[in-house]
């Protein structure tokens, strides 16, 4: 284990932090053993090292197999649980899945689903987000949390039926994206609402309640007709 560098704590509550640093902060200060996240890049975590904030507890180690299967390289420190008090929380839009998909074998997430009630509540977490800083995920009855780039197969499933991606697979997913600790609202119907409050009990829920009228009604407040809803690339 590294030792922690000589930085003053209020040098280190001056500097400024990223987006990805204090979200990957906020994850590690939540997590059993205080791991930070590996979306948190190698060089942005040992920035965060240099403060003092987190400490080096494994060497590399490889990528072969992706991020998800290599050891945990940096651990929160005393002084970055306090500082993370001090740090708002990364905020999260979830949208749902849908059962009307391309007809194709494999699509980006932003590009597979096509269902109206999925392109609505994109549009309107997509404008939602526009202005907040706020990260849009979909979440997927089969395979979680998904970003709008992941690569997935065609399925059939909605959340509640059997085969439903477990609470445990998406409190994994959520401490690698660097969200477990999030400011959450899902724009989705209760079931999937109610999955994932498996990860975040605190959840916001604005359509809770509601009718399907409703919902695209709430939608439609919120998006401008014709906004794109997979980004280009």
């Amino acid at each position: 284990m590294s030792s922690p560098p000589n930085v003053s704590g209020r040098l280190a509550e001056a500097v400024p932090l990223g987006d990805r640093q204090r979200a990957g902060l906020h994850a590690a200060a939540v997590h059993a053993e205080g791991h930070v996240p590996p979306s948190v890049p190698d060089p942005e975590a040992q920035e965060l090292g240099e403060l003092g904030l987190v400490e080096t507890i494994g060497s590399g180690g490889s990528d072969r197999f992706g991020p998800l299967s290599r050891a945990p390289r940096f651990r929160i420190t005393s002084r970055g649980r306090d500082r993370v008090r001090a740090e708002p929380l990364p905020k999260v839009l979830v949208v749902p899945c849908s059962m009307g998909k391309l007809d194709v074998p494999v699509a980006p997430a932003c590009e597979m689903y096509v269902g109206s009630y999925h392109v609505a509540s994109r549009r309107a977490a997509a404008a939602a987000s526009a202005g907040d800083a706020a990260q849009v995920l979909t979440l997927s009855a089969k395979f979680g949390l998904l970003l709008d780039e992941d690569r997935i197969l065609h399925y059939d499933l909605r959340a509640g039926d059997s085969g439903t991606v477990a609470p445990e697979v998406l409190a994994r997913q959520a401490h690698f994206l660097g969200v477990s600790a999030a400011r959450v609202t899902v724009f989705a119907g209760k079931a999937y609402a109610d999955l994932a409050r498996t990860v975040w009990s605190g959840l916001e829920h604005p359509l809770e309640g509601r009718g399907i009228g409703q919902h695209l009604a709430f939608f439609a407040d919120l998006y401008r007709p014709g906004r794109r809803v997979c980004p280009t690339s």
